[in-house]
């Protein structure tokens, strides 16, 4: 008997807690109700008269019904149409999203405004003699677009890691001014590549008495990086906004700034592949000649004078011709060196050939160039009168020609040049200049 309980009640209380469950609280207990008559006649019918008789079927008859009528108004105390109901009520009473303003609208679309620029400057002087100084002067509008920063000065990154370039229009008559890469407030960001932000109490007071050690207003420092690699740095001196209050808007734009820089700088990589010499590192005759023609017509609508030296270094070919080759591409890598440190931002050098150098001085005169190359002779002069190194005689010509008053082609200016490299190694003259001869010829003292 107990069997025959039992059997029928299992799928009817499962079945009452699924209904239960769909139609809600109040159906839940109709169901369950309903299902517990059902339950009571289904065991009336199978077991009969019998099933009144004994005290103890009548109870389990009862709670067995009970549990099924409690189990539809369980069930139904979270159904799924009321917990739609309420997610939909909750959606309706939940707050709306922020509304677009031109409060924080603004920045964004000064950022669009900036990217559509760099896109056609970057087509524009991509293909530069030296876009540096250009790309400066970008940066310097867009973060003052997008934070009014003012006073803003770059720093480009040398090779070595140990000196920042200032990215500018150099003066041609003063040398490179370069700063310490490991020194002071501008040292210790390029190092770490933590960002300096005047008046941030993150930053600790040691940063701040670095800031307070600098000669002029830092108010955000921040370097330009590639992955882990140091590009360069940004020094602004005057911010018209709040850090505080523009901390994102600040990150966003040093990170403009680097994909920037190094947008320009893989640019600059693409062109350079094939142009250089790969002993020297100096632009080889054809990407020389290139870029050279372009900086003279550019000084020549400028109304500026140029000069042309070229540099030969004798004794390259005893070295070569004896089988020591690895000195002399020691010694051209080290005289291209030499040069590279002391020529001008907008000078321009390349590899003529096995044994010269061609050197482009762009705004000056003959008179200003010889003092210019006199001092770099001397260097070079003292770099190959090693002997004991070089196991050779080597010695350095050059020969110097200026454009004058004139106006001559890069071609006339650089075998004019050649010519007085020949005059030299002739006459034993470090340098031989055209003005030089020009004065010997007229005996004019100058």
């Amino acid at each position: 008997m107990t069997l025959a309980l039992m059997l029928p009640w299992f799928p009817i209380v499962l079945g009452v807690g699924v209904g239960g469950r769909l139609l809600g609280r109040r159906r839940g207990f109709a169901l369950g109700f309903l299902c517990a008559m059902f339950w009571i006649v289904l065991v009336q019918a199978s077991i009969g008269p019998r099933l009144w008789v004994q005290s103890w079927t009548v109870a389990a008859v009862l709670l067995g019904a009970l549990a099924i009528f409690l189990m539809g108004g369980w069930a139904g105390e979270l159904p799924i149409a009321q917990t739609s109901g309420e997610r939909g009520r909750r959606e309706e009473n939940a707050p709306s999203p922020l509304k677009p303003d031109a409060s924080w609208l603004a920045p964004l679309d000064d950022v669009a405004t900036v990217v559509d620029r760099f896109d056609d400057w970057l087509d524009e002087h991509r293909n530069d003699a030296d876009p540096w100084p250009d790309f400066g002067e970008f940066v310097r509008s867009a973060l003052y677009q997008l934070c009014k920063a003012t006073h803003v000065k770059l720093y480009r990154l040398l090779s070595e890691g140990e000196e920042l370039l200032p990215v500018r229009e150099q003066d041609p008559l003063a040398e490179l001014t370069r700063v310490s890469a490991r020194h002071g407030l501008l040292g210790h960001v390029v190092t770490t590549g933590r960002s300096y932000v005047a008046g941030d109490p993150r930053q600790g007071g040691l940063i701040d008495e670095l800031a307070a050690r600098s000669d002029d207003r830092r108010a955000w420092v921040f370097a330009v990086s590639r992955g882990m690699e140091r590009l360069g740095a940004v020094v602004v001196g005057h911010l018209d906004v709040v850090p505080a209050d523009h901390k994102p808007l600040l990150r966003a734009a040093e990170q403009m700034v680097a994909l920037f820089w190094c947008a320009l700088a893989e640019a600059l990589r693409c062109r350079q592949v094939g142009a250089d010499d790969p002993e020297s590192g100096l632009l080889n005759r054809s990407a020389f000649l290139q870029v050279a023609q372009q900086s003279v017509r550019e000084s020549y609508a400028l109304g500026e004078p140029i000069a042309v030296a070229v540099i030969a270094i004798e004794g390259l070919r005893e070295l070569n011709d004896s089988g020591r080759w690895e000195l002399a591409d020691e010694l051209i890598r080290e005289t291209a060196g030499t040069l590279r440190r002391k020529v001008r931002m907008d000078d321009r050098l390349g590899r003529f050939d096995g044994s010269r150098v061609v050197w482009l001085l762009r705004r000056v005169d003959s008179e200003l160039a010889g003092l210019i190359v006199k001092q770099v002779m001397s260097r070079l002069t003292t770099l190959c009168a090693d002997q004991v190194r070089w196991k050779a005689h080597i010695a350095m010509r050059c020969g110097l020609a200026g454009s004058g008053c004139e106006r001559p082609d890069l071609r006339t200016l650089v075998c004019r040049a050649l010519a007085q490299t020949h005059r030299a190694r002739v006459e034993k003259l470090i340098i031989a200049s055209e003005l030089d001869a020009q004065r010997a010829t007229t005996g004019s003292p100058g």
